[in-house]
């Protein structure tokens, strides 16, 4: 895993985020110090990622940062408390709450970048310029490998998700899932809040959370 700093972290309080597959640091600008954490490559560096996680002030993860966010953190940490997922679930790979297993195979030995930058981004006539926002090809392919084998360990919970954005027009990990999954995480969390959003797989353009 990458770890990428805006805004003078970890200098000064600052928020962890757990992004998604494939999209690099250029793709976002936070207005708030924050920690990212991106490209599921390699997981050898697990304690740093912990580590940053007892400093941080809160947890945001996006699309597949749900799930790898799930696992990695098995002890209680301050910003476990108040977790956010966006457009993501806890399982991140599964036939009936996540992206479907024969789908996420499919895309591993068909990758086709410009279609991957058009469904996260949104179907525009610029959506080839999003490519510029994804890792070359290779990394991805490597990195959805490295995603699928972490996704068969076990999950720890210890992110208390108190709040889930799912985006109606999400076309890379399907909304129906989204909703299943957190309608049935909602059923022993009670604080636990879902809120249904109008936009592509990416949210961060109008979506205000770092």
């Amino acid at each position: 895993m990458k770890i990428h700093f805006f805004n003078g972290a970890p200098h000064t309080s600052f928020k962890l985020f757990m992004s998604g597959f494939g999209v690099l640091p250029r793709a976002f600008n936070p207005t708030q110090s924050l920690a990212m954490v991106y490209d599921y490559r390699d997981f050898s560096n697990l304690d740093e990622i912990v580590c940053l996680a007892k400093d941080a002030q809160s947890l945001i993860a996006w699309s597949m940062g749900v799930a790898i966010a799930s696992r990695i953190f098995t002890a209680p940490s301050p910003c476990l408390e108040n977790a956010i997922a966006v457009n993501g679930t806890i399982v991140g790979i599964d036939s009936k709450f996540g992206i479907h297993p024969r789908l996420f195979k499919h895309t591993i030995e068909h990758l086709d970048t410009e279609a991957f930058a058009r469904g996260c981004f949104g179907d525009c006539e610029n959506y080839a310029n999003f490519c510029e926002f994804l890792s070359p090809t290779q990394t991805l392919i490597e990195e959805l490998q490295s995603l699928r084998d972490f996704c068969t360990t076990s999950l720890a919970y210890v992110p208390k998700w108190r709040k889930a954005f799912v985006s109606d027009n999400d076309v890379i990990f399907s909304p129906l899932a989204q909703n299943l999954a957190w309608e049935l995480y909602a059923k022993t969390h009670e604080d636990f809040t879902l809120h249904r959003l109008a936009y592509p797989h990416f949210v961060f353009q109008s979506l205000k959370v770092f």
